[in-house]
């Protein structure tokens, strides 16, 4: 119990520091042509920052539900191992282990997102390299995304 609890506590760590460090970035320029290029810029980043962090948003409330399954296809294992050996045990045992595997892979990808990804970068880039950077964002967090809603799901399918 104590581990779960750790285990959260870690994860909505790990969030609120990535969360925290995507604040929106901003121009000054010294004439109004500048200022509206830069305003432009700023915006056009700001809009896919704020596009990734939406795909983020919605996923990380489900790190709990992933460690929860974990736990359950966990303690059915544990059960199943009890049981006299047949063919569908084993094959009920293998699926389990290989969602365990799963979830844990999705967990450790919302975990190395979250810590690769840098929005301070973005006030140090050009406007092309700030993009190019939020675009390879956007497929890294998709990804994780897509990981971690397919695992939840075939977790949820297999303990029903």
């Amino acid at each position: 119990m104590n581990q779960v609890k750790t285990a959260i506590t870690i994860v909505l760590g790990f969030a609120l520091v990535a969360c925290q460090s995507n604040s929106s970035t901003g121009s000054e320029g010294s004439s109004a042509e500048s200022t509206e290029q830069a305003t432009t810029s700023s915006s056009a980043i700001a809009d896919v920052e704020k596009q990734i962090m939406a795909v983020h948003d919605s996923v990380m409330p489900a790190m709990s539900d992933l460690m929860r399954l974990r736990k359950q296809i966990n303690q059915q294992l544990t059960e199943l191992d009890a049981k006299p050996a047949s063919k569908e045990l084993t094959q009920r045992k293998e699926q389990g282990r290989n969602l365990t595997a799963e979830l844990t892979k999705a967990e450790e990808g919302m975990m190395a997102w979250m810590h690769q990804y840098n929005g301070d970068t973005l006030k140090t880039l050009s406007e092309d390299k700030a993009l190019d950077y939020l675009k390879d964002q956007h497929q890294k967090v998709n990804a994780m995304s897509q990981l971690m809603r397919k695992s939840i799901t075939d977790a949820q399918t297999y303990l029903k």
